[in-house]
């Protein structure tokens, strides 16, 4: 998977764009959050990357996931972690 190269289509209510809108809201704070965990965050293994607090334990902030029908490098989906359900399962 290329971070070069990740494409936002309009999608589905299922994946891209609208089901982003729709599920999890859109705006410019969502965009940035976007293109933060694609250009510097960690992979986090559902096939994307993820921005991470710095402390320790490391607890996970923001998460996306690329790989749609229409093609490997295009987002499926981004979204703010649950901090609460994140926190229980990390250890330092």
């Amino acid at each position: 998977m290329s971070r070069k190269f990740s494409t936002l289509r309009c999608g589905t209510k299922t994946w891209g764009w609208k089901h982003i809108k729709a599920r999890h809201g859109w705006n410019t704070s969502m965009d940035k959050k976007i293109s933060a965990a694609i250009w510097s965050g960690e992979p986090n293994g559902r096939g994307g990357f993820s921005t991470y607090t710095n402390s320790c334990p490391k607890i996970e902030k923001f998460r996306t996931i690329i790989g749609t029908p229409a093609g490997k490098n295009d987002l499926l989906t981004a979204y703010k972690v649950d901090q609460t359900r994140a926190a229980a399962a990390a250890k330092c």
